[in-house]
């Protein structure tokens, strides 16, 4: 699969590498994002990356100058009793504007907790001449080890890049796919690069869930766990709320009290998870996120969420070598789990999306009981940025949309939901397919949301 994007994350990175003074950067992000990719664009002939692993310290240091010494075609053989003298030697080998990159860093830090202390002397004496990239998928320890003021690398970064999925419309471009198709393969894989990488090896969607997840050890079978262990001193009890949640249980009181515990003992796991990129917490629109008393919890990671609703419920069938048949059932309702998704981008795409040309701020759902005392949802509202009018939006997923009978619906659930001032009301249409006959100011199709989620 071709690179995509990250134009961003270039533009910050050539300059500092050419730059005449040494550059210290930090590159973090989930595994699988493309770090590794990401880096290898950026680094010229001359330059030295080595993949750190779980060995001893003598070992690394051992194996790291093996790798000097085959990617500069010289000999080099020496042997170090620290990070410290190997990093100073490596003044000699490698010229002003040269790059050593240290990747999976979190590996060498766990048998020496020293070496950012010896990092902080060396840059601070600059004693370096040749730029250093350290690089990890331990988001939490990346993290914390430049952003914590307690931390000897505080303020010593040149730049400090999380390295973030992309963004849904480059699956289009990734895997060469229509736009209504692309919103349901991205409502399973995510925008996860490598995700995509290996989807591209099937010919057919069912194919690759069938390879890549509906099989006994097959390659993304444990991929959550994974995930949550590079970042998490111990994966129970977030894991048992991604399963809950997946299963729909998302309001935190509920998850609570099945696991028998205060909400005070789950906080600690709600933001590492929220920080992580795996949930999302949403409060109505119109509510404060501090006082709301609707919070409820989604996962966010489009994988995640397939996983924990398909193939964790499933895992034993899939492990006696029934997972054939579980995808059968699973294809059976994949469009009810894709709408879901498909609102989800929706409401993110409405504050980039012209609609009458004017500025909207970010889209929240609304649920709660009406003025009628029934319960109703909307699936997205927004303000304008002067807050002098306000949308309205109805997604729906269906191959046959009924545009008239939708906007019905939505009528009576404006109608009937809680006011918002005297705002300009301006109702907006999200359909599969292009649909017409209907009294809604805009209607977007998925080629609309996904050319602005890119």
């Amino acid at each position: 699969m071709e690179f995509l994007n990250r134009s961003h994350e270039t533009q910050i990175l050539t300059p500092l590498l050419s730059r005449k003074k040494p550059s210290f950067i930090v590159i973090y992000g989930r595994r699988r994002c493309g770090k590794t990719t990401l880096i290898h664009q950026v680094l010229k002939k001359g330059d030295v990356f080595y993949q750190s692993d779980r060995q001893e310290s003598a070992v690394q240091r051992e194996q790291l100058v093996k790798t000097v010494g085959e990617v500069l075609e010289i000999p080099y053989e020496a042997i170090f009793r620290s990070w410290e003298a190997l990093l100073m030697d490596l003044n000699r080998m490698l010229s002003h504007g040269q790059t050593l990159v240290l990747d999976e860093f979190p590996y060498i830090l766990k048998n020496e907790p020293e070496l950012p202390s010896i990092l902080q002397r060396l840059i601070d004496g600059k004693k370096l001449t040749y730029n250093l990239i350290v690089c990890g998928s331990s988001q939490n320890s990346m993290s914390e080890m430049v952003r914590s003021s307690q931390e000897p690398l505080y303020g010593r970064a040149d730049a400090i890049l999380k390295i973030m999925p992309l963004a849904p419309g480059w699956i289009l471009d990734g895997l060469n796919l229509a736009a209504e198709e692309g919103i349901r393969e991205f409502s399973i894989w995510g925008g996860v690069p490598r995700y995509w990488e290996l989807r591209s090896d099937y010919k057919s969607l069912e194919s690759a869930l069938s390879h890549l997840v509906f099989r006994r050890d097959s390659i993304l079978q444990d991929e959550p766990m994974r995930l949550l262990h590079d970042n998490l001193r111990s994966a129970i009890q977030p894991y048992t709320i991604l399963t809950m949640i997946g299963q729909g249980v998302h309001r935190p009181s509920e998850i609570a009290g099945r696991l028998g515990k205060g909400l005070s003992g789950l906080a600690d796991s709600f933001q590492k998870l929220i920080e992580l990129g795996f949930i999302r917490r949403e409060i109505p629109f119109g509510e404060s996120i501090r006082s709301s008393k609707r919070t409820v919890y989604k996962i966010d990671d489009p994988f995640m969420a397939f996983y924990f609703r398909f193939v964790l419920p499933n895992k034993q069938r899939i492990d006696m070598g029934m997972g054939d048949r579980v995808l059968k059932q699973v294809l059976l309702h994949l469009d009810e789990f894709v709408a879901s998704e498909w609102e989800h981008l929706c409401r993110t795409a409405l504050p980039f999306l012209s609609i009458q040309g004017m500025d909207w701020d970010l889209a929240s759902r609304w649920w709660g009981a009406g003025l009628n005392a029934q319960e109703i949802e909307i699936d997205g509202v927004a303000q304008t940025l002067d807050k002098k009018h306000i949308l309205f939006a109805e997604a729906k997923w269906s191959l046959k949309p009924d545009p008239n009978g939708a906007l019905a619906q939505l009528e009576k659930n404006i109608d009937n939901c809680k006011k918002f001032g005297s705002h300009k009301v301006i109702k907006v249409l999200f359909t599969r397919r292009e649909a017409s006959g209907s009294g809604y100011v805009e209607q977007f199709t998925p080629r609309d949301v996904l050319q602005v989620l890119k």
